[in-house]
């Protein structure tokens, strides 16, 4: 139990740290919007806020309709007393469920200029929900940013093809991840993201057999290896696989008989590959 206490608050802890990442750009293109920046307000909501009301009562009328009377008296004017009314609203909503008509009465002898509606933009009529396993599969695969690729995890295909779902964003976080340890990374939440869908281990196991390298032309380590002469005559095919084989565990000794290359350069390719972690 608490093990499963454990895994729940890890999981829970990386899906709040990585929330902005993973699904602003989604919500962004379902609202058809470009956020520009983004600010981090409080998270925590006070749930355990105490109103007393001046007049609520549950009222049935003739026609045999039931609903809540809620009335407040002001004796001055309150420019917040809409937002108050709203925040009643929601508590009372909660509470009983039924249809609330709210009302005050103002007592005082100067004339008010307390606002009695809300803007049509403030008002909350509902939520859009978006559920990740009706949508399409192929749109996260063909996005170029490896945080959209990752939610492909939790799109709408068939458990029969989650291998080769598996598969295809891996190579798709290679392709796209700037380093090799931005993708070790990118495979760590794609692990947790995997539990939603009860594939974690087919995951892990994946994650496993598959070689973690990425393009090595795109690494400043590769550039100025040309540029210095380190990777000078050889070819970037055997260099990544000489990378291969490291990040697959292979002895130096071995890599150098494989590739006939001396032990001293695969220990510069290692070191090199050893700065980056």
């Amino acid at each position: 139990m608490r093990k499963q206490k454990k895994e729940g608050n890890i999981f829970d802890k990386m899906l709040k740290e990585n929330a902005e990442e993973l699904f602003l750009p989604l919500i962004a293109k379902r609202l058809g919007i470009k956020i520009i920046s983004s600010k981090t307000l409080p998270e925590k909501i006070q749930t355990t806020l105490e109103r007393e009301v001046d007049l609520l009562r549950l009222i049935k009328t003739s026609e045999g309709r039931e609903m809540i009377i809620h009335v407040e008296f002001q004796t001055k004017g309150n420019r917040e007393m809409v937002y108050r009314m709203a925040e009643y609203h929601g508590i009372e909503l909660r509470k009983h469920k039924i249809e609330i008509k709210h009302f005050v009465i103002y007592l005082g002898k100067s004339k008010t200029r307390m606002k009695s509606k809300l803007k049509s933009e403030e008002i909350f009529t509902g939520f859009e929900l978006i559920h990740l396993q009706e949508l399409n599969t192929d749109e996260f695969l063909s996005s170029q940013v490896p945080s959209e690729i990752m939610l492909a995890i939790l799109s709408d295909f068939d458990k029969k093809q989650s291998e080769r779902i598996i598969r295809l964003i891996i190579e798709k976080l290679k392709i796209y991840s700037k380093d090799e340890n931005e993708l070790r990374t990118f495979l760590k939440k794609l692990t947790v993201l995997s539990r939603l869908r009860n594939l974690d281990s087919q995951t892990k196991k994946i994650v496993r057999t598959m070689p973690i390298t990425y393009d090595i032309t795109k690494d400043s380590f590769y550039q100025e290896g040309l540029e210095t002469g380190i990777e000078k005559g050889l070819k970037k095919k055997e260099y990544d696989t000489i990378v291969s084989m490291l990040n697959n565990g292979m002895e130096i000794q071995v890599v150098a008989k494989i590739m006939k290359v001396t032990q001293k350069y695969v220990k510069q390719i290692q070191k090199e590959m050893e700065s980056k972690k």
